[in-house]
């Protein structure tokens, strides 16, 4: 017998294809052990060896040996005719192909199976000021920033935003639960301590799931090599996040673009200030900065943050400038910052953020795109941009996608969660937004007790009223709670409640109840005090056109509309509201007025929102606008009438409106609202009138508690 054939006969071939089989799957299962459980990787190059060691014993057991009923026999003492070798072959066979089956299925779920990607996440705390000095925060605070920035810069990784990590400053909150209520798997943390012309600073790379350390390292340098010092932190640690999670990045980008070290410290202060967001604090920013480009005329990042810096210094956020005149003085700042340097990130973003304020949404869009192609990290530019897409664009579902993007990158910034919230709301997705409002709670139980309003059936109108003066009772002087309740009492009917709920009425109230005069005088005011603000003359555009001034009105919405681009949005700069005075004041001064396109326009708005998901109930308005004005008179009604019966208030004020409300079909609409809020009324007014438990923050008119007491008899 051949050698080929004793080796087929004692069932040698047979295994070396089991132990083949059998050995590379070990190897996967080995694989998936050492992953899961965090085990060095030189245990599976110990069971590669082993392995490998076994694999000749195997081959030189299955030549001597030979399993029978007996047991393992030497194969030399069994008589061929009782050999079972073959019977072994066959079982043999059976197991290889068992073992074959498994690895294919392994094979293809590895392949074609789609699993959850590696989270290659972050977070930079603040770095701890060590030094004698505690004005040198802002110089440690800017050290973390900088690498913060320079890490955020790799596509693959995502690092966490400044103003959610550093809000665990000072708190001794240790690193496990850092990293998870900021969602990360790794955290950076260190000191800095400068001494006179010296800087040592100490940073550590820490595993969150066993708080360990896969990195420290201590720079003791000359101050003048601070460039060079973060320039050598940032590389050490990509090389360490490079090994831990596979990282396809060459090198570490450069932290900082500045050429002197008084100029940067400017800076760092500047950026130390600005984040404060006080009216002083983005005053001295402003300061810091000119004085970083009077050091170093070509400092391409101090350059971008003056133009944010400026930009906040309109009479809504910390100073007393127009929007306009804001955006004015910021731009050439901007301009200048994207000149120097096209590849950084923050001049890009400041180029959007002032395009955008100046009415050039396409512009702003290619700047924000640029941003976060070169920071793909940038939360503060997804919800700049989320805000841009929907407002100027009308793409709801991409600015929604943005929105939560932003969160996840900022999830303990109160606007980047105050913003997703009402989104979540307006989508009708109220058990994900009640979710976020236990979140909110802990960043602001103010305004999450506002905010838990929201949250009740909107059918539930007296109810609305109280959740507010609960509110109020919290901090009877806060704006946010008394323009609350003034909308729940002008929803509730009680005009003079709503009116002198604070001491400028507000300006939902002017219009429910037909104060025109009053309406238009502040929007004329507003107007007058920014003659330049496109949004102060859309404002009194739609003022004078719900008093009935057509005449006044028509060239304010007809240049609003021009200047949108033909374009309508939800609450862009050309509406939905604004697009349906419009088609009704065209009308109204010339029946054969062309609106088709207007009416088109606002339909492909509605249909974008429904596309994106936006509730029910509030696109029903839309749409039976949308199809009464389209001349589908039977279907615009019938939507209408299905929104407000699901508890949406439909204001019956608006002059150019006033066609839809004298047709008959109006009337049962008209009816229905009117007899809820009769309800709802009532029940509140039984409360507030009875022993007001809301009388400390909060009393009704007298006169609102006569009347009632005379039409319920009580």
């Amino acid at each position: 017998m051949g050698l080929v054939s004793e080796l087929r006969r004692r069932n040698v071939l047979r295994m070396v294809v089991l132990y083949a089989v059998a050995a590379w799957l070990i190897m996967q299962v080995a694989e998936v052990l050492i992953d899961l459980a965090k085990l060095p990787d030189w245990i599976g190059q110990i069971v590669l060896a082993l392995l490998a060691i076994g694999f000749p014993i195997a081959l030189l057991f299955s030549w001597f040996y030979e399993l029978t009923p007996e047991g393992l026999s030497l194969e030399k003492d069994i008589d061929p005719a009782d050999s079972i070798a073959h019977i072994t072959g066959r079982r043999i066979d059976f197991v290889v192909i068992s073992l074959l089956s498994a690895a294919v299925i392994l094979f293809a779920w590895h392949t074609w199976w789609p699993s959850a990607p590696m989270d290659k996440s972050i977070a930079v705390m603040a770095f701890e000021n060590m030094s004698d000095d505690p004005d040198q925060e802002y110089f440690s605070d800017g050290i973390s920033e900088e690498l913060l920035n320079t890490l955020a810069q790799i596509p693959e990784l995502r690092v966490i935003s400044r103003s959610s990590s550093f809000s665990f400053k000072g708190k001794g909150v240790d690193t496990p639960t850092v990293a998870k209520q900021l969602n990360v798997t790794h955290v950076l943390e260190g000191s800095v301590r400068k001494m006179g012309d010296r800087v040592r600073i100490t940073a550590q790379l820490i595993e969150a799931s066993t708080d360990s350390h896969l990195w420290s390292e201590t720079y003791d340098r000359e101050l003048d090599d601070i460039f060079a010092i973060q320039n050598e932190i940032s590389a050490a640690i990509v090389g360490a996040l490079k090994k831990q999670f596979h990282l396809n990045v060459l090198g570490a980008p450069l932290a900082i673009d500045a050429e002197g070290t008084e100029a940067h410290e400017a800076y760092l202060m500047g950026r130390y200030l600005v984040v404060q967001r006080t009216r002083a604090s983005v005053e001295g920013a402003v300061r810091e900065f000119k004085k970083a480009i009077s050091l170093d005329p070509e400092y391409a990042s101090a350059y971008a943050e003056l133009a944010i810096a400026i930009s906040l210094q309109n009479e809504t956020n910390y100073g007393d400038l127009t929007f306009a005149e804001a955006s004015t003085k910021a731009a050439p700042y901007a301009d200048r910052a994207v000149a120097l340097s096209p590849k950084l990130a923050a001049a890009h973003a400041a180029s959007g953020f002032v395009s955008h304020v100046r009415g050039n949404a396409e512009a702003a869009l290619a700047h924000y795109e640029d941003a976060l192609q070169i920071n793909p990290n940038y939360s503060i530019v997804y919800l700049w941009m989320a805000n841009l897409r929907s407002r100027e664009f009308g793409q709801y579902k991409e600015a929604f996608d943005l929105f939560e993007i932003a969160v996840r990158l900022d999830p303990l910034s109160l606007p980047t969660r105050m913003t997703y919230f009402y989104r979540l709301l307006v989508m009708g997705r109220f058990e994900d937004a009640e979710l976020q409002l236990e979140k909110l709670a802990q960043l602001s139980p103010g305004f999450a007790q506002q905010a838990k309003i929201y949250l009740l059936p909107p059918e539930q109108l007296a109810e609305k009223a109280l959740a507010s003066l609960d509110a109020l009772q919290s901090d009877p002087e806060d704006a946010r709670f008394r323009a609350g309740l003034g909308f729940a009492l002008t929803v509730l009917g009680l005009e003079i409640d709503a009116l002198s709920v604070s001491e400028d009425p507000p300006i939902y109230a002017l219009r429910v109840f037909g104060k025109y005069g009053d309406l238009v005088a502040r929007a004329e005011a507003d107007f007058a005090g920014n003659p330049n603000s496109q949004q102060a003359r859309r404002q009194l555009g739609m003022a004078l056109a719900t008093a009935g001034d057509f005449a006044g009105a028509l060239p304010m919405l007809e240049e609003g509309w021009k200047l949108s681009g033909r374009r309508v949005t939800n609450t862009g700069s050309f509406n939905l509201d604004e697009a349906i005075a419009l088609i009704n004041i065209r009308r109204a001064i010339d029946e054969a007025a062309d609106v088709n396109e207007l009416v088109a326009a606002l339909m492909d708005d509605v249909r974008r929102l429904q596309e994106a998901g936006f509730d029910s109930r509030w696109i029903d308005t839309k749409w039976g606008f949308a199809a009464y004005l389209a001349g589908d008179r039977d279907k615009g009604l019938q939507l209408i009438a299905k929104a407000v019966e699901g508890g949406v208030f439909f204001e019956m004020s608006d002059a150019y409106l006033q066609a839809l409300y004298d047709d008959p079909g109006f009337a049962p609409i008209r009816t229905m609202q009117e007899a809820r809020q009769d309800r709802e009324r009532e029940k509140f007014l039984s409360i507030v009138c009875a022993d007001n438990p809301y009388a400390a923050s909060w009393q009704p008119a007298e006169e609102t508690c006569e009347d009632f007491v005379a039409t319920s008899g009580r």
